[in-house]
This record gives C-alpha cells, structure tokens and sequence, in this order.
C-alpha cells in the first residue's frame, strides 16, 4: 500500500508543470542542436555547390562578353574595310589617301568600347610599292612590323605570307608587341589580339585590328583570380591569363567529360561556344575552394555555449512561470464563493479583473450575436435567458455635427467616452444593464427594471448632460416597451431602432418613449414636381429653388419625423438625378451630388436639410447653363438627339456608328470621352429617365410604357428600372403619387 501511495506521488510530480515546461524547453534545445547539426553538414556541401554554380556563371557570362564583342569588332571592321576611303587606298593607292584613312582609324581607336589599340592597313604591288598605314602615320613594311609594330610571335615574314593566305578573316593568338623606334631601346606597347581582315579577291592588300587583351579581360571577366584561357576551334589557344603556362589542351579537356572537374589540384571550368566554336577555360585551386567550405570551429565551439545557457535559462524560466501559476491556483482553491479573488499581490488583482471583464465582454457579444441572429454555442445563449425579469431597450442614436472641429480625437473617441458615461449612469441604478456600441453612431443598453419612472427619471438627468455637449453632436433616446421574456429580445430591437426614426429634426436631445401615431409622407406633387424637374433641366436655379423653399415653408410646422424627411431629401436627390443627367453627364452629376445619404443623414435640423437641398439644385443649375454654353459636338449631338427620336426602337451600336461612318470601337470611346459614359448606359439611362416621367405624368400601364421606351420585354424593364431607382415601376408610381393630384398621405 505504501509503494502504491509512493508510486501515485512520483506520478503527480511527473505531471507538474514545472517539469513538463523544463522538459519542453529540453526537447527544443535538443531539436534545435538536430537541426543545427544538420544545416552545418548541410551546408558545407551546399557552399561547395554553389561554389561550383558560381564560378560556372561567371565563366558563361565572360564567354557572352567575349563572343559578343568579337562579333561587334567583326562587324564594325568589315564596315570600315568597305568604306569609301578604305577602297579608295586599295584600287588606287596615293599619298593624299592617307590622311583621310589616318582619321578614319583614329576614330575608330578613339572608341573606349571597342578596345581596339590600333588599324594596320598592308599593302604590296601598288604604284607606291608596299607601304603600311597606321593610325600615327603611314611607313614602309619593314618599318612597320619592326619597328613600330614589333613581335617575336608575328615577324615582318608572317605578315608578308598572309597576302597569300586564302581566308577573309582571321583571329590570332595575343603576343607582346614593341615600338624599337628608338635605337637601343625596347619599349612594350601592350598584349594584342590580331584579326586580319580582307577580300578573296585581292592578295595585295588587307588590314590588320589589334584588340588590347589587357582592357578586354578587365571588362569581360570578372572573377577572384587571374585564371583565364581563351581557345579558337582549332584548339590553339588565343589569350592565355594563366599563371603558369601549364594550361592543358583543348583535347584534353573534351575527353574529361563534363564542364567542371578536378584535375592537378585545381578545378577547371570550361564552356564552348556553339557559333564560333570557341572555348573558354577557368580554373580554382582546390585548397581555395576547401577553405571556402572548411567548418569553423569557433562556431561549433559558440553553438555549445549556446546549448549549454540554454539549458540553465531553461531551468530558470519553467521556475518563474510555475511559481505564480502556482500560487495562483492554491489561491483559486481557497475560495469558495465564487467571487472574485483580492490579495496585495498586484498581478492577481489584474487577472482577477481581467477575467470579470472577460466574462462581460462574452455576455455583450453574445446578446449582439443574438440580437443580429447569430447562431452561437449553447452556453452563450445561456448566460441570455431570464424568466420574470422585465427588461427594456434603450437605444441612443448620435448625429454629428457636419461643422464639428475635432482638435483632439475624433468622433469616435468623443462617442466612446459617451458610452463610458452612459453604461455608469445606467450601472448606478441599474447594476445588471448591459451596454454596448451596435453601429458606428448607436449605442444600444438593455435595463432590467421593476419601476419605470426611476429609468425616465434618470434618462432626463442624462438629456440634461448631453444637451451640454451640443457642439459635439445631437443625440436621439429611444425607449422600447416594457417587455419579459429572452424570446422577446428581437422584437424589442426592432421595436426599438424604428423608434428612432420618429425623431424630429431638432437640435436638442429627445427622448422618444411613446409609439408613432403614423407614418407621415412628404413628397412634392404632381405639379411641383413636373415644374421642378423642368426647371432642374432647363438650368433655371432660381424657380427651382422657389419650389423647395415653398415646400419646406409648408411643412416646417408640421411634426414630420427625420426618417420622412430624410426619404423625401431622397426622392429630390434623385429627380435632380434624373432631370439633370442627360444635361450635364453622370460624372459631373456624380460630384454634385457626392455622398449623398451620407450629407442627408448628417442634417440636424430641417434647416440645414433645406441648405443641402438647395445647394445640389443652385449647382446642378449652374452646371447646366455652363453645359449650354459649350459648343455642341456633332458626333455626341447626333447620338443624343437619335436616342431620343428613336427611343421606342431598337438601337444599336454598330447601327449608330455605320450612320456616322465611324468604327463602332471608335464612336463608343469618343462617345464616352466627351460624356462620361458609355453609349448603352446613356441609353438604358435616357429610356429609365423617360419611362420615370411617363410612370408620374401619365395613366398609362407598366407594360405600355415598358413598350414606349423601348422594352419588349416586361422582366427586363422592370430590372433595369430597378438598378437605375432602386424600386420596381409599379411601386415607383404608388410610392410618390397614389393619388392623382399627388397629395401626400398620413396614416
């Protein structure tokens, strides 16, 4: 019995927290040395690779610089050889030829990009005998190759044989040549490169370009040692930068196999190219490359000390993580009433709190979820059911002010301290509401209360603090109901939030606890309508304006409700829309009217919605006579004016375009350059227009008037109708004018 109790001890220490974190933070020590020993074995083969990849790349790109610039010189030469100055000298050699031929090399030397040293034109049999022309002057043969031109490899009598050679062009190995112009003295001109140009059927004359060797390998080959060899088709080695002139064969290097190998210590490198038949071999010595990969023994001596820190720092941090969950939890254990732990250790006072305020944050989202019939778990929907405990909603809906300066925050940070200040308010009295933000201006707080005259008594001290910050924005209290039951919460809510919308246009607080006695309807009627979107149309501003002043000095004693007001601000949006759209193009009309709903929600009073109102009609008006200022255009003139006489057709693009004699793509981007858009919008727009006016103006039906402007179709009618208004013909007539004379209604 003693050793099973022994055993069950051991196990429950096995199972602290202390020796699962220090047994952690030890298999990721171990892990990460796994993996640490790995990437170094790893690496050192992956550095040699890349090491083999680098050096091939180099190679490749010296190789490309080098074939291109032989082709260039190939090309550039072959151009001058054919030059008028160039034949000139070769068909009738004379000595006023030579300056202009001098000049001509000179140019061509004088081009850094080129490298080319110096031009030797060698002529033989001529009138003038043989002479030879440079680019300081021009000489005899002998003079030429042995004193001004001087090389061991290439003689005066390797120059002299090549007259009888049958090629046309032809690179030599590079050599040293010598000026010996001064007698006893041997000064080096440079490593060039020969290439000897001529004709195949002219033996008595050819040039010679010497190629600067040095300059080219300085450009061409970048690498981290001097190490170059340069082999023509035949095997004959071009340009050796070598440092010793042990360099192997190119048979030898074909028989090795593939472009990279060891051999004697070193790693060669070589590539061929396939157009000149060139081959270009680089080689590394090995040790440089085994430097390059040997590993590093500081570092494996820097990853143990590592290890071993960790170890201890693993020790240390499974110690001060286990001691205050610890005492955390035999705190927890010490309580037994549930209710929130106090001690003067600062960080459980902070846990504790955070956890009420956890607990509360879950219940509002869950009631939001709720509210916004978001399926939830059940345990959420839990903490929402409550049998007998009335309860109301209190919505708080806040306009801000359109001129409010906000020197520090903003809207939302001023909105945030309201919510402060009303969940306070409301936790006084009422400990168990609960408050929260629903919408980016509405704050929505659910009360539970046995006596509603202590709620509208403390609504009216709030109305009291917040008609003091007037400035900031207008705030709207609604009231719901009483209401007991969790089923009831959505009814509630919707109760509510249409509560709100029978505010009035004032700037004070309101509270409004009653139902609505009716929806009241503002619209113009049928005759002021018909006068204001053909004065909207015409540009006649102030007959416009008249009319919607007339409107509001008619119905601002009324008590017509925000949202009445707002639909009606509406509806004189979009006739301004409509009337003006033909007039002026949608983008013009489009920054008129910009944000609309979001300027006409915005409108504290009545007054200010009547500024609004008439601001988008003096400036659609101007915009209109400023239209009928600007010369027409004939294209987009024929187009409005065919759409207009022909709405009752069909109209097509390709039909439109055919009787202006333009291309359908043409006339469809000329037409949306010069209007803003496209010509089927502005159809679809125009017969919309139309059949709006024909809807308010006349008896006829949907589907005659469907008919009148073009749609023989009543389905796509009333699609389109309903992109273009937002409502379906039928309810667009019912909606503004169910009675003949257009008088409004109140219910």
């Amino acid at each position: 019995m003693l050793k099973l109790r022994h055993l069950g001890q051991i196990r429950m220490r096995s199972n602290s927290l202390f020796l699962r974190l220090v047994a952690g933070f030890l298999c990721i020590i171990l892990l990460l040395v796994c993996l640490t020993s790995y990437a170094l074995s790893v690496s050192k083969s992956n550095v040699r690779h890349e090491i083999v990849r680098y050096n091939t790349l180099m190679l490749r790109n010296t190789m490309e610089n080098y074939e291109s610039h032989f082709e260039i010189i190939t090309k550039q030469m072959y151009f001058f050889y054919f030059s008028d100055n160039v034949q000139r000298l070769q068909s009738d050699p004379r000595y006023t030829f030579f300056p202009k031929v001098i000049s001509d090399i000179l140019t061509w030397v004088g081009n850094p990009q080129l490298y080319i040293n110096n031009i030797v034109f060698y002529s033989q049999n001529s009138e003038l005998g043989r002479f030879a022309v440079e680019k300081g002057t021009s000489s005899s043969n002998d003079t030429m190759f042995k004193a001004f031109m001087s090389s061991e490899r290439y003689p005066l009598e390797f120059w002299e044989q090549q007259f009888n050679e049958t090629y046309t062009h032809r690179m030599f190995p590079a050599d040293t040549f010598y000026s010996n112009i001064f007698e006893g003295r041997k000064e080096t001109l440079g490593n060039y490169i020969p290439m000897v140009f001529k004709r195949a059927d002219n033996h008595d004359f050819y040039m010679v370009v010497f190629l600067d060797a040095g300059k080219m390998y300085k450009a061409f080959h970048q690498a981290t040692n001097e190490d170059l060899v340069i082999y023509d088709a035949q095997g004959q080695a071009i340009y050796n930068r070598a440092p010793e002139m042990d360099y192997p064969s190119l048979e030898s290097l074909t028989e090795s196999g593939p472009s990279a190998f060891i051999r004697d210590d070193k790693y060669h490198f070589y590539l061929k190219d396939a157009a000149s038949g060139m081959t270009y071999l680089h080689r590394l010595p090995v040790a440089e490359m085994a430097s390059q990969t040997k590993l590093n023994f500081t570092m494996i001596a820097v990853v143990a000390a590592v290890v071993a820190l960790s170890i201890v720092m693993s020790f240390y941090l499974a110690a001060r993580i286990n001691n205050p969950f610890r005492k955390l939890i035999d705190s927890i254990r010490g309580t037994g009433d549930g209710e929130p732990y106090r001690s003067n250790i600062q960080e459980f006072d902070i846990l504790s709190s955070q956890l009420r305020d956890k607990n509360r944050l879950m219940k509002q989202w869950a009631f939001l979820n709720h509210l916004k019939d978001i399926r939830d778990h059940e345990n959420d929907r839990a903490r929402l059911e409550f049998c007998g405990k009335p309860f109301v909603f209190i919505l708080f809906h806040v306009v801000e002010k359109g001129n409010k300066v906000w020197p520090q925050g903003t809207f939302q940070s001023w909105l945030y301290y309201m919510k402060v200040f009303i969940e306070d308010k409301l936790n006084r009295s009422f400990p168990d509401a609960l408050t929260f933000q629903t919408e980016y201006n509405q704050i929505l707080s659910m009360v539970f209360i046995e006596d509603g005259d202590e709620l509208h008594t403390l609504l009216r001290d709030m109305k009291a603090v917040f008609d003091q910050d007037r400035d900031s924005g207008t705030i709207t209290i609604a009231v719901t109901s009483v209401y007991d039951s969790s089923d009831q919460m959505n009814a509630a809510y919707r109760e509510v939030r249409e509560r709100i919308g029978e505010r009035l246009l004032v700037d004070e607080t309101q509270i409004v606890s009653s139902a609505p006695n009716g929806p009241v309807e503002l619209a113009f009627t049928q005759e002021q309508d018909v006068q204001f979107r053909a004065n909207v149309r015409e540009g006649n501003a102030d007959a416009a304006s008249n009319i919607v002043r007339n409107f509001f000095t008619e119905w601002r004693s009324p008590a017509a409700t925000a949202a009445a007001w707002h639909r009606f601000a509406e509806r004189v949006e979009e006739r301004i829309r409509l009337a003006a759209l033909e007039r002026i193009g949608l983008p013009r009309l489009d920054e008129i009217l910009a944000n609309g709903a979001d300027k006409i929600s915005r409108c504290v009073t009545v007054a200010e919605l009547e500024r609004q109102l008439l601001e988008w009609v003096t400036r659609t008006a101007d915009a209109v006579q400023e239209k009928k200022t600007e010369p027409k255009d004939a294209v987009t003139s024929f187009v409005i004016d065919y759409v207009q006489n022909h709405m009752a057709e069909e109209i097509y693009l390709d039909a439109l375009a055919e009787k202006l004699n333009l291309s359908s793509g043409y006339l469809s981007t000329y037409f949306k350059e010069k209007t803003g858009t496209n010509i089927v919008e502005y159809v679809n727009e125009t017969r919309i227009r139309k059949a709006a006016e024909l809807l308010l103006e006349t008896r006829m039906k949907v589907q005659e008037v469907a008919e009148a402007v073009g749609y023989r179709n009543i389905t796509s009618f009333n699609r389109m109708f309903k992109k273009y208004t937002g409502l379906r013909p039928s309810d667009y007539r019912k909606g503004d004018h169910d009675r003949p004379d257009g008088e409004t209604t109140s219910g």
